[in-house]
């Protein structure tokens, strides 16, 4: 009888040290691989560029793909797309992410792309921004203490 209630307490005591490891672990992984899209519309004086985005985070290394239309004015729209594959890690609560290569189109410069950061246009160029969990199945990208979009997760990681 002893026996059995010695093999418990261990049993219990065992099982309150690995919980919270085990928690700590899968939220560790949430935080390092999820995938996520947002639609946004960018809207200056004369010129709109509507685009859906595309985030992948797989433990260190990521993606970002978009793709769009810019309108300027009564011209025809012109298609916009681009390819950033990146690195990143956490410093001070902050996700760092600096890009490997780009693959942007068009390949001319037009004034309202011209004001994205550089992170997305050049390559070696880093952005600092807070990913914040809005629920279960989406984040908030924040920048400057301001919400930039809304990113929906896309696939259960």
């Amino acid at each position: 009888m002893k026996t059995n209630k010695l093999f418990l307490l261990w049993g219990a005591i065992l099982i309150a040290i690995a919980t919270p490891l085990l928690c700590a672990g899968y939220l560790s992984y949430q935080r390092n691989h999820f995938t996520c899209d947002a639609h946004a519309i960018i809207v200056d004086e004369d010129a709109i560029m509507d685009i859906i985005t595309n985030y992948s985070f797989d433990g260190g290394s990521g993606s970002y793909e978009s793709s769009g239309k810019y309108i300027k004015g009564t011209q025809p729209a012109l298609s916009t797309s681009n390819n950033v594959s990146f690195n990143y890690w956490y410093e001070n609560g902050k996700m760092i992410m600096v890009s490997n290569e780009t693959n942007e189109l068009p390949k001319r410069t037009e004034p309202l792309l011209d004001q994205m950061p550089d992170f997305y246009h050049l390559r070696d160029r880093g952005i600092s921004i807070d990913i914040v969990r809005a629920n279960a199945a989406s984040y908030y990208f924040v920048y400057g203490h301001t919400p930039v979009f809304y990113c929906t997760k896309s696939r259960n990681d």
